[in-house]
């Protein structure tokens, strides 16, 4: 097993001054989808970059709404990405799957379980002529042609993931027929797949879970292959020396994975987020920097070990997780080829690193933050890690990290970045709790060079509840909901946010905002557009290259899914769900 010890020490790089320059590379995994939207991000590498480019920036304009879907209000399909195989589009709710032409929305096929089973989520997954759809805590794989169920995976096509994974991983703790849902795991985020495997994570950090699972399963029969925990709790777990004296007292808990693994089989190796630990606003039960938690993590795809970590906030006090990506891309550095990776987080920061090492491609620099905290026994982390530039400046963040608040009596509450929520006073904080990245995935473009970043302006006002070590685990994400008393006002208006960076110099390119607030994540084509929902029901694209708006579609209610884009019937066609509505748009 290779640890990267520089990371793993949490060195994360100086403050001086490098001659970077960054050019587009050719980026393998990337494009490889063609016509086709197969996986949440599109591909292993998450990128969410469609080499298609029918409609590019001169015809963007006239994009129409060709065909729209509406679902029964009950189907829980707002923050699902649609997949579209062989011109055949796939969303699913719980425990139905529905199949649909592309071109015309009308109906392939529908599959419904014969005991039905709830769930939302951001969507199914494709894989080797498969459908992998899932509910709360059970996943099933159906034939992409017939919609039915593919009998070998699980038992008759069904597999209870979680009671898999924990019998697999702790089997003197949890028994085969344990119930995940009382224990407070549920999925929310599809696999990722790879020549027969399927990586799956679980998230629900706040219902104070013992460490978020990376699963690997036969994509097959279902039958697990390998477990890694998140938050090590004792020596059967890898990493379990790096993280052991990073945590005081007997719980640790949180380290969920809310998003969508990603995968470079060049270099065997797994890419994931784990999320914050809990309880979230009180961490005097667990002092210190709670490895693994607020981390990007690479694995052995094949064993499950760990190959390098990248802390990204010590000590989390304010539930700002890694909420988007990992996504990957390939590029150049001073001639030089760079295999990168990035993460965003609710800091508003774009974290970039080279997957091959876990080293920072430029300086992320430990910086003082505030202490002071009237949360009895809490000890708050005194630096935490901000990237730079090539120039060795700050990174300028993709959304507001200082409240920005013109009420003359509500703007001497507010506080920078890193400062900790009071027992006893409303501090006004930025980002906000549903701020930063939450949880909208990013896109990067070969083409252009740059990483496109969705974010929110939003700011948070709480009293802290102290806890200390009395919540037990369970159901309610308790780790967040019992651990502050009331909220107060911030007097912020929420804004959406895209950004583009270049990864080789850590250098913001260009930056708008929207209206409202959303959960949405972008995509970017070969037609050098980038197209985002927003929550006030806005449909946009912009140009890749300068962030110029090209097209506006208002659609009836808001939208929090991420877009795709494919071909079906000879034409490119774009589409995005709101609401419980999926809306299609192609050209005249």
């Amino acid at each position: 097993m290779m640890i990267n010890w520089r990371c793993a020490a949490v060195v994360l790089g100086l403050a001086g001054a490098f001659a970077w320059s960054a050019a587009p590379a050719a980026a393998q995994g990337v494009g490889e989808a063609g016509d086709d939207w197969p996986r949440h991000n599109l591909d292993e590498y998450n990128s969410r970059f469609s080499p298609l480019a029918e409609i590019d920036r001169s015809n963007v304009g006239s994009l129409e709404l060709k065909w729209s879907m509406r679902t029964d209000v009950t189907m829980r399909v707002g923050e699902v990405t649609p997949l579209v195989v062989d011109g055949v589009m796939y969303f699913h709710s719980g425990s139905t799957l529905f199949a649909v032409d592309g071109a015309t929305g009308e109906e392939v096929w529908t599959f419904e379980a014969e005991e039905p089973f709830t769930g939302g989520g951001r969507g199914p997954a494709y894989g080797d002529g498969r459908i992998y759809a899932y509910g709360q805590t059970i996943m099933y794989a159906v034939d992409a042609r017939t919609g039915a169920l593919v009998d070998s995976f699980g038992r008759d096509g069904l597999l209870r993931i979680t009671n898999a994974a924990l019998t697999f991983k702790y089997p003197d703790t949890y028994p085969p027929d344990i119930d995940p849902l009382s224990l407070g795991y549920m999925m929310t985020n599809p696999p990722a797949y790879r020549d027969g495997t399927i990586y799956v994570g679980l998230p629900f950090s706040d219902s104070l879970l013992p460490g978020g699972l990376l699963v690997a399963a036969d994509a097959e029969t279902g039958a697990v292959k390998w477990v890694f925990n998140s938050i090590p709790q004792g020596p059967r777990d890898t990493g379990w020396e790096i993280a052991r004296d990073t945590w005081s007292g007997p719980g640790r808990y949180g380290g969920g994975i809310w998003t969508q693994p990603a995968v470079d089989a060049e270099l065997g190796m797994v890419y994931f987020n784990a999320a914050n630990p809990s309880p979230n606003y009180d961490g005097s039960s667990r002092k210190g920097i709670n490895l693994f938690t607020n981390s990007m993590l690479a694995v052995d795809m094949e064993t499950g070990e760990l190959e390098w970590y990248f802390q990204t906030l010590h000590h989390d006090i304010w539930d700002w997780d890694l909420v988007a990506g990992p996504i990957l891309f390939d590029i150049e550095v001073d001639g030089r080829p760079v295999k990168g990776i990035a993460s965003l987080g609710k800091t508003c920061y774009v974290y970039m690193l080279d997957r091959a090492t876990g080293e920072p491609i430029n300086p992320i620099v430990e910086t003082a933050v505030p202490t002071a905290t009237d949360v009895p026994g809490d000890e708050v982390w005194p630096t935490q890690p901000v990237p730079y530039t090539a120039r060795g400046i700050p990174q300028q963040p993709f959304c507001a990290i200082y409240p920005l608040i013109t009420d003359p009596e509500l703007a001497p509450r507010a506080r920078q970045i890193f400062h900790p929520h009071s027992v006893n006073e409303f501090f006004i904080v930025s980002p906000g709790l549903m701020g930063g990245a939450n949880f909208g995935s990013p896109s990067f473009s070969p083409r252009t060079g740059l990483l496109y970043a969705t974010g929110k302006n939003d700011a948070w006002s709480i009293k802290v509840n102290p806890v200390g070590d009395t919540l037990e685990p369970g159901p309610g994400n308790m780790g967040h909901f019992a651990v502050f008393t009331e909220e107060g006002e911030t007097g912020m208006t929420v804004t959406t946010t895209v950004a583009a960076y270049e990864p080789g110099t850590g250098r913001r390119a260009w930056y708008t905002e929207i209206e409202g607030l959303t959960n949405s994540g972008n995509m970017v084509t070969a037609g050098d557009l980038v197209f985002q929902g927003a929550g006030t029901g806005h449909f946009y694209a912009f140009d890749a290259a300068t962030g110029e708006q090209l097209f506006q579609y208002k659609a009836d209610t808001g939208i929090r899914s991420s877009p795709a884009t494919f071909r079906a019937g000879g034409a490119q066609y774009v589409t995005v769900i709101a609401a419980n509505t999926v809306l299609t748009f192609g050209l005249p």
